[in-house]
């Protein structure tokens, strides 16, 4: 497995405009977070986290009751322990349980976590730095989370239907806190779409289905299984213990709506200039129960809870914030601060969606008092073969062609083939030229005459690409075992429209080679800024 090649991502077409500039150190952009991209911002990084008051001795606690029924590494252990000392801090990247992982995306993103662990301790001898897997375990997303594709086919673990003796209705809320029934099916359609070679890996999944009750815990078995050598720590964020400590942070916004007002400035300003990639509410907090996640709404009277008949006077919603903090969830807004308030983190890395995001969440992080990592683009990568570097090359490809609209990389191909004569581009310049020169002598007769004469100048030159258009159909046709490449090729680089990574499963890629992780972990450096085009039979 080795790299054929690297795309800088901001040359990706669909690539997010906001982080494009971000990792380009736009100097506008300087207002939406605090540290510059770059190893060396790590040591005040350092020094101004050991000022936030993290509770390590709750969070080792925590981890190790999280781990209770988890043959942990030594290294994930010793990484546990470590995480006690004021001189160990930690790197982090998130995302909610997915059905098998989900995309490969979530490998590449554990990787570059990884990977920037070990160069900052190479930087740094002095300090430990520890890789997390911070997982947002109370996403209610079960559409989403509950589908992956392995080689290209749908394997999705559907909801159950609603119970007619139960009030709960359909299953919902906390996605980790799911029942594993039915997921033996997950395997099973896995199993017959990988066939014999899977069985190995099929049969550990299968082993974990004996140890847990839940979906989370049994996500953190499948991590643990691939990067538990590395010495990652995965942490659930759906435990009381954790959002005892966010409590004032749960009655603040509950009082004051103060994410909204501290935030107002940043999405004027990129609503004007970029896009808003999350917007936050009034209150940015869901009240979870057993069987739902929904919004906390305030009303005239206090709070209601969204689809439900729960409402509350401030006085109540208060006292089960204190004594039951675990009914409350914070969204998409609120979840980065508490994961930094828990833990004694430097960097997060994340995709662009994620980025964009936090880039609104600066000021946030200042009313709470929470200090603002340094935002790390994970690493992005492209599987291929043998076969499929060859076909590229056979028809003077190359990678970034198949990023994009494939209509145009045809048409442009094909259009490549043509001979000059029979192009109409030169043709195009001259008539172009003919009616500017037309507008300018027309202009000095009677200026009204100018729309007339472009006008007409439209008409020609619309005419000829409906006459180039006819030409290049027919040479698809002459060209059609080379179309029908490009088009197969696309399902490899971009199926369904989306990069690779944010849509095929790790499976495949794991399966054709057993040192997949450990080379992920070794090429996703975050500071590279690429699309890596990696061949799996090199």
């Amino acid at each position: 497995m080795s790299i054929v090649s690297e795309i800088p991502l901001q040359t990706i077409p669909g690539f997010s405009k906001l982080v494009a500039a971000y990792l380009s150190g736009h100097p506008e952009l300087k207002h939406l977070y605090k540290y510059d991209f770059n190893i060396e911002s790590f040591a005040q990084i350092i020094a101004d986290k050991a000022k936030d008051n993290t509770d390590r001795e709750l969070l080792v606690s925590v981890l190790k009751k999280q781990y209770a029924n988890i043959d942990m590494t030594d290294h994930t252990a010793l990484n546990i322990e470590l995480l006690r000392s004021p001189t160990t801090f930690t790197i982090t990247a998130a995302h909610q349980p997915c059905v098998l992982l989900g995309p490969v995306f979530n490998v590449y993103k554990i990787s570059s976590t990884i990977n920037l662990a070990i160069q900052l301790k190479k930087k740094y001898p002095e300090h430990n730095f520890v890789p997390v897997f911070w997982m947002g375990s109370e996403d209610h997303d079960f559409e989403e989370l509950g589908t992956t594709y392995i080689y290209g086919k749908k394997i999705e673990w559907s909801a159950n239907p609603p119970d007619p003796l139960s009030k709960g209705g359909v299953e919902g809320g906390a996605y980790g806190r799911r029942k594993l029934a039915g997921f033996e099916k997950v395997l099973d359609e896995a199993l017959a779409i990988i066939g014999e070679a899977g069985k190995p890996l099929i049969d550990k999944l299968r082993l974990g289905l004996s140890k847990f009750q839940t979906f989370g815990p049994y996500t953190r078995y499948l991590i643990n299984e691939l990067f538990g050598h590395s010495g990652l720590v995965v942490i659930d964020q759906d435990d009381a213990e954790l959002k005892r400590k966010f409590v004032p942070v749960f009655e603040d916004e509950l009082k004051k709506s103060s994410a909204i007002k501290a935030m107002d400035s940043t999405m004027k300003w990129l609503d004007g200039n970029y896009s808003v990639q999350a917007t936050p509410r009034e209150i940015n907090l869901f009240y979870l129960s057993e069987n739902s996640r929904e919004r906390i709404i305030r009303t005239v009277d206090g709070y209601e809870v969204n689809n439900t008949d729960l409402k509350f006077t401030q006085l109540e919603i208060l006292e089960i914030a204190t004594h039951q903090p675990e009914r409350f969830s914070p969204n998409v807004i609120l979840r980065p601060v508490y994961q930094e308030l828990i833990l004694p983190n430097l960097a997060f890395i994340g995709g662009a969606g994620e980025l964009s995001y936090w880039m609104e969440l600066k000021a946030v992080f200042e009313y709470h008092k929470v200090n603002f990592p340094m935002l790390v683009m994970r690493s992005s990568m492209t599987m291929i073969n043998n076969g499929i570097e060859k076909k590229m090359n056979k028809l003077g490809l190359s990678a970034i062609d198949f990023f994009g609209n494939p209509d145009q990389t045809i048409n442009s191909f094909v259009k490549s083939k043509l001979s000059d004569d029979i192009q109409f581009d030169e043709e195009k310049k001259t008539i172009a030229a003919m009616f500017d020169s037309f507008v300018e002598k027309a202009e000095k007769v009677d200026p009204t005459l100018k729309a007339a004469v472009l006008a007409e100048k439209q008409k020609q030159l619309t005419a000829l690409d409906a006459i180039e258009g006819k030409i290049i159909k027919a040479e698809k046709r002459k060209q059609e075992e080379s179309v029908n490449q490009i088009r197969s090729l696309y399902q490899t680089f971009s199926p369904n429209q989306s990069w690779q990574e944010r849509i095929e499963n790790f499976i495949p890629f794991y399966l054709k080679d057993s040192n997949f992780i450990n080379d992920a972990v070794k090429y996703a450096d975050p500071f590279n800024g690429a699309m890596l085009i990696i061949n799996q039979d090199h």
